[in-house]
């Protein structure tokens, strides 16, 4: 079976590598990316473990940091110069095995040299390294993704049926026409058979005594609805908002940030999905409702999909409660709600 296995240490890139693992989790399936913390069980023999996921893998990511190379152990010893450091153990593994070894690196960290390395990494220097920066970490992310997709046989992302699409989008357009067929023959049914005369004396509006001629609203005098309460001004949204948002995938959650511009009724600014800023499109606010899309882009067999994102909102005080709902050419997703907070 193909899979991913993410190599890294906690110390120093655990939440690079847990976000990263997130982003390949809902791209090609949680089955197929493989990280620690969920594969070590209670009492597991870790070695043999290490041993048995680097051989069902196809690709090892190294995510190192800047602190990869430095980190020590209790005995003040530098982790790598241990035989029994897991990091080595899991690298050392892959490039015996001749598995695909990628190193990532993360935090601004650069490429170690060979006589930075113990013998059995030394190869390591030589593979070809990805960025993942924190200005660009979706992007950056994107390209490792369309790379994973070259170069891992037998990986794909998980995808909705085109055929399933269309049948559903057939359906709906039945659905349209037959409700409007039916409500077309009951507006029929409920006319009237006679028709009046518009002529006729009988419905033709007397003229008053001093033979002014009446208004339409004098004949016809529109019928005003006072339950309504006067409009008001759009709420106040200017400025910095966040959230933590729970994606509709395992594990997916992100602590996401917001700056609107509001020029009238018209929205503008940025809003952050996985951790990557994003322009806003199509921004309105009318009273108290706010609502907006951005757009981010996902790559699939060389091929580039641009997903957008929906958002509503309603604003109580300095709280918004947010719907948002991606639509996607790739991959099926349902509302995620969240609150955001100034």
């Amino acid at each position: 079976m193909s899979g991913v296995f993410i190599s890294y240490r906690r110390e120093d890139s655990s939440g690079y590598a847990g976000r990263l693992f997130d982003i390949l989790s809902a791209h090609f399936g949680r089955e197929k990316i493989y990280m620690d913390l969920d594969m070590i069980k209670g009492g597991d023999n870790f070695e043999n473990v290490i041993e048995e996921k680097t051989s069902q893998c196809d690709v090892l990511l190294a995510v190192i940091g800047e602190k990869w190379l430095t980190c020590t152990g209790e005995n003040g010893s530098r982790r790598l110069d241990m035989a029994d450091d897991f990091v080595r153990l899991e690298i050392a593994k892959a490039l015996e095995r001749g598995v695909r070894v990628i190193p990532v690196l993360v935090g601004g960290a650069t490429m170690p040299r060979p006589d930075d390395l113990p013998d059995d990494l030394r190869p390591l220097s030589v593979h070809q390294a990805m960025d993942l920066r924190d200005a660009h970490f979706h992007a950056d992310a994107e390209q490792l993704m369309d790379e994973l997709n070259k170069t891992v046989p037998g990986i794909t992302s998980r995808l909705l049926k085109p055929q399933s699409s269309r049948l559903a989008l057939a359906v709906f357009s039945v659905l349209a026409v037959a409700v409007i067929v039916g409500g077309i023959l009951v507006f029929r049914h409920m006319k009237p058979a006679a028709h009046p005369n518009p002529d006729s004396a009988a419905h033709q509006p007397s003229a008053p005594a001093d033979g002014a001629v009446p208004s339409a609203q004098d004949v016809h005098p529109v019928a005003t609805d006072k339950s309504q309460s006067p409009a008001t001004g759009p709420a106040d949204v200017n400025g910095k908002w966040k959230a933590t948002v729970k994606y509709d995938w395992p594990g997916a959650i992100y602590d996401e940030r917001f700056n609107f511009e509001v020029t009238g009724s018209e929205l503008s600014g940025t809003a952050s999905l996985l951790g990557a800023d994003h322009g806003i499109f199509d921004g309105k606010i009318e009273g108290n409702q706010i609502r907006f899309m951005t757009k981010s882009l996902t790559t699939l067999d060389d091929k580039t999909y641009q997903d957008q994102h929906y958002y509503k909102g309603t604003v109580e005080g300095d709280t918004i409660r947010f719907s948002m709902l991606t639509d996607s050419s790739v991959e099926s997703h349902v509302p995620v709600l969240f609150t955001a907070k100034r």
